[in-house]
């Protein structure tokens, strides 16, 4: 099977190439159907395969995992092939891929790729090809497309928390500190970025008790680097917007660094090898530590930056909210193996696609990351192993329904994963 999905990918993962030229056997369109079956596929028989294709919105170290996960875990278990996509950048891309996907026998895609999400699903529904999406945002306009089973995307109330938990975990409230908030996209609607900022403003206002002269959400969306006013002249808090691919962005904060006035980066996406050399320099000229806790990914780079001593023999990072890729491709592969196999109406029983969103892990510090790196190592160690997620599946689970999965998306969190993996 290996071999045949070897050859098969060859041609499926160009997605630049030339549109597929071939077809599933399907209805003709212009048949006339009962009522309710419409953009219904049959289920696959026992002996099938369910075949499910991923589009990728980049290709590292932490989407090989990912690969590693669904192919060699989830796949010999579950009975479920899969077909990966090189990195997808545009729309265009991502609906060669469909096709492609659909002429190989694809029954479902996951999406990575949030650009075109209503052009996908539109088109996939057309197919009979089953579909949902790594993204936060559930697309209303297309959320009764049948086919379009759900998002799985970071639960963007739980972004809060983390963060909140994160900076509560580093700093008391009777040591005053100045902060740089990196706020990323927010300004741009990237929405789990807004969300981040505005739980790190939120969570400092409540901690020494300052006072805004506007609404959170207004700060937090701030589109220029700005300092803001906090009431409190003992906490001083700067705002900077934006990405280290802008001009001038990195030299930027390395100004505000020399100044010799703050003593916290947080940041919503991951920076510490972006402002790890301006950190450094600041800290050996000054002789002061600077905290910086931000976003981050499992790897290398993650672990040698809580594990790296700067000049004042502290760690080059000190906390990190951390999102689980295998949890969000994991209850992918649950709504799309419950609609392929003909359990749709169990998942979804209001008729509408549906959001089933892992909330983010939180490592405060070297010895709470050194734990969770452990998870997606081994088969013992997913995240969630074949055996939990039959349980989400129709097909094994008479008891699988629409509650269950929203139950066990709630309860997905640092404290429960380090208990379910023996960890704690």
């Amino acid at each position: 099977m290996k071999k045949k999905l070897a050859l098969l990918l060859a041609s499926v993962m160009m997605v630049a190439g030339l549109a597929a030229c071939g077809s599933k056997e399907s209805p003709d369109p212009s048949a006339p159907s009962t009522p309710g079956t419409e953009n219904e596929t049959p289920a696959p028989s026992e002996e099938e395969n369910v075949t499910i294709a991923v589009a990728w919105n980049a290709i590292d170290a932490t989407t090989q995992t990912r690969m590693t996960y669904l192919e060699d875990h989830l796949g010999p278990a579950l009975g479920i092939d899969f077909i990966f996509s090189e990195a997808i950048s545009d729309t265009a891309q991502l609906m060669t891929f469909l096709e492609n996907s659909y002429a190989a026998g694809a029954d479902g895609l996951l999406s990575l790729v949030t650009d075109g999400t209503e052009q996908l699903v539109s088109k996939a529904d057309e197919l009979g090809v089953y579909t949902a999406v790594v993204s936060s945002t559930l697309y209303e306009e297309v959320a009764s497309v049948p086919t379009y089973m759900g998002i799985t995307g970071i639960d963007l109330s739980k972004v809060a928390d983390a963060y909140g938990e994160l900076i509560d975990a580093q700093f008391d409230s009777a040591e005053p500190a100045n902060f740089i908030v990196i706020s990323g996209g927010s300004a741009m609607g990237v929405a789990s970025h807004r969300e981040g900022a505005k739980s790190m403003l939120e969570t400092l206002q409540t901690k020494y008790d300052l006072t805004y002269d506007a609404d959170v959400t207004e700060l937090a969306t701030l589109n220029a680097t700005t300092e803001i006013a906090t009431g409190n002249d003992e906490v001083k808090i700067t705002i900077v917007p934006g990405f280290p691919n802008m001009d001038g962005y990195v030299s930027g904060v390395s100004g505000l660094l020399q100044t010799g006035d703050y003593d916290v980066i947080v940041s919503v996406y991951p920076t510490a090898e972006t402002f790890g050399t301006a950190i450094d320099e600041v800290e050996k000229a000054l002789g002061k530590n600077i905290k910086l806790l931000c976003q981050a990914n499992f790897g290398e780079n993650t672990k040698k930056a809580f594990s790296t001593l700067d000049s004042t023999g502290n760690p080059t990072l000190d906390g990190a909210v951390i999102n689980s890729g295998s949890a969000s491709d994991a209850y992918g592969v649950v709504l799309l193996y419950n609609g392929i196999t003909g359990h749709g109406d169990a998942i979804k029983p209001e008729g509408k696609a549906i959001t089933m969103a892992p909330g983010p892990l939180v490592a405060s510090g070297a010895e709470a990351y050194s734990k969770l790196e452990q998870l997606d190592t081994s088969d013992e160690m997913y995240v969630y192993t074949s055996e939990e997620i039959k349980t989400l599946l129709k097909k094994y689970n008479d008891a699988a329904d629409y509650d269950l999965l929203m139950e066990t998306s709630r309860n997905f969190t640092t404290e429960n994963i380090l208990e379910r993996r023996g960890l704690k």
